[in-house]
């Protein structure tokens, strides 16, 4: 599920599924897509803040719904990119607070935030191509954004963990705190962010938005397509079955 916490001028929405270190689900997104544009329409909220519930972010998308969507024969339209599209759309200036996990969309969703903090040892991961996928999220083009083309390789096509302290150096995150600081950093930062105009934050936003945002959505497009095809691969097949082994 997904809390909402209202603060004064900002939100906090907290990924709640401890028990499954905060996978997300189809209904899941569906919930975090709709408390997003919520808080983006209401003129009192300046900054939007998300969160894990405990210490885990989230460990990326429900394996579950994985399976059941690759062997469907009629998928349904990718919830997590539906969200994905609500944030890359968000005139409201987003941040995240990042302990623990943060494995697959749990990373590249961050690469659509506008200041990410994260514990030292928080572990990132973008384990597409180990599953037989692709990069999702429109990642193939923000992260080398962020990053730079060396880098979005070393972690796209590699897919290794690493923690809070590189996330920091390679530009993945706005900076790394010590364990267990990163919701009260994260939080002010959006209280600062509360007290400047809303309308000036989510203008200057949407200039800095503007020079890439067609490659952005196109790149979101190109990976869609691919990605649903990959699913249905063996490669994807043969990985799914063997992690429900374990």
């Amino acid at each position: 599920m997904i809390n909402t916490h209202r603060h004064e001028g900002y939100v906090h929405l907290v990924i709640s599924r401890p028990e499954k270190k905060n996978a997300l689900t189809r209904d899941m997104y569906e919930s975090l897509g709709h408390a997003v544009e919520e808080a983006a329409a209401d003129e009192s909220i300046h900054a939007i803040l998300i969160s894990g519930e405990g210490d885990v972010f989230t460990a990326g998308n429900d394996l579950d719904d994985f399976r059941a969507r690759a062997t469907d024969a009629n998928p349904r339209p990718s919830s997590g990119l539906a969200f994905i599209e609500v944030l890359m759309n968000c005139d409201t200036p987003v941040l995240a607070a990042v302990e623990g996990l943060a494995i697959g969309i749990g990373t590249t969703m961050l690469l659509h935030c506008d200041a990410v903090i994260a514990g030292r040892s928080a572990k990132f991961k973008t384990a597409f191509i180990d599953l037989g996928l692709v990069p999702e999220a429109a990642s193939t083009v923000t992260m080398p954004l962020h990053l730079g083309a060396r880098k979005a390789a070393e972690h796209l096509l590699l897919g290794e963990v690493f923690d809070g302290e590189r996330a920091s150096e390679c530009g993945l995150i706005t900076r790394a705190v010590d364990d267990g600081q990163a919701l009260a950093e994260a939080g002010r930062l959006a209280a600062n962010l509360a007290t400047k105009p809303r309308e000036a934050l989510r203008a200057s936003k949407r200039l800095m938005r503007a020079p890439w945002q067609e490659s952005i959505q196109a790149a979101l497009e190109r990976e869609r397509a691919v990605f649903a095809e990959r699913l249905r691969s063996d490669d994807c097949q043969s990985a799914l079955a063997a992690m429900q082994r374990r």
